[in-house]
């Protein structure tokens, strides 16, 4: 392990440095691999499911290197939720709190084997970044244009509009099991968004039910449950550069399943919006009770295993 053989402080950013240049090059490697698996697809006239299948190799191929590279050469040591099943055969809708781009490398770890392979919403201004834009294209990520909300106020048609793109976009996740994984909250948690939002939630921002009501008119009646996540992290909430430089040695993650009421399965125009907004609130209401007790769950756990967190570097910061 780096860490291990270079412990010295000094040495931290050569180390961030190397693992940024390791995932640059794994996304280029599966990016060029699935580039040339939808060529071989079109000149093969091989169909869509043989395309999506070879393609969600490539995916989980990344996915797996990026764990190897984070546990066996950064040392990282997550507490995954192994209570979560293994049932690739279903459509999941997955769920997580937000404080770090590190989450999205955690809940992929925490899914790895056991949902297909995640499909995020991605913003169509995306799709021109070099490889990842257009492989997520081929892989049938969801990609989609958001509107501001002085522009909706001008142009309502825009949010039909915006509708009718995204119930587009989902089309071909409907064929086949699926996985969509979204952050509610829409941003990452920081206490001054806490106190901008004025959230009633301790330690979550305000979720937006109108992504996940997207969603479910998208893809109707594939969706029985919500697969929750909360991500909690024992020490600080990391960064970026501290995941490259091998600094979050702990993450626990801890899963639910959130039966979704049968109205909100199938999504019309007749669906009462206020009663799935109600029944989103009181989910984020009881996710936010979950994540008090996980909270002093994993730092009970880290005590245990650590002695005393220091003051001023507690779970809540």
């Amino acid at each position: 392990m780096l860490l291990k053989l270079f412990p010295w402080t000094f040495m931290q950013p050569l180390i961030g440095l190397l693992s940024f240049l390791f995932l640059c090059a794994n996304i280029l490697l599966c990016g060029v691999a699935i580039h040339l698996l939808a060529l071989i697809a079109k000149l093969m006239n091989r169909s869509q499911a043989w395309q999506r299948k070879t393609c969600d190799k490539c995916y989980r191929l990344w996915v797996v290197m990026c764990s190897v590279w984070f546990r066996y050469v950064l040392g990282m040591n997550w507490q995954l939720d192994d209570g979560l099943k293994q049932q690739p055969e279903r459509w999941h809708l997955l769920v997580a709190n937000h404080q770090s781009w590190v989450d999205v490398f955690v809940v992929l770890l925490q899914v790895q084997g056991r949902t297909p392979p995640p499909r995020i919403f991605m913003k169509d201004t995306l799709f021109w970044l070099p490889l990842v834009g257009s492989a997520t294209k081929l892989m049938n990520f969801p990609q989609v244009k958001r509107y501001s909300k002085a522009k909706l106020t001008k142009r309502p048609e825009l949010a039909q509009k915006d509708r009718r793109t995204t119930v587009e976009a989902c089309k071909p996740l409907m064929d086949a099991p699926s996985s969509i994984m979204t952050f509610a909250e829409g941003t990452r948690f920081s206490r001054k968004k806490h106190a901008q939002q004025d959230s009633p939630y301790q330690h979550l921002l305000r979720p937006k039910a109108g992504g996940l009501w997207m969603v479910l008119q998208a893809m109707p009646r594939r969706f029985q449950e919500i697969t929750d996540f909360n991500v909690v992290y024992p020490d600080k909430v990391p960064s970026f550069w501290d995941l490259l430089c091998g600094r979050v040695q702990n993450a626990y993650v801890i899963t639910r399943q959130v039966s979704i009421p049968t109205e909100f399965q199938c999504m019309t125009e007749q669906t009462d919006k206020q009663a799935f907004y109600c029944w989103v609130n009181a989910y984020w209401q009881m996710k936010d009770r979950a994540m008090e007790t996980d909270l002093q769950y994993c730092s009970k756990l880290e005590i245990k295993r650590n002695g005393p967190i220091n003051e001023g570097n507690s779970l809540q910061n």
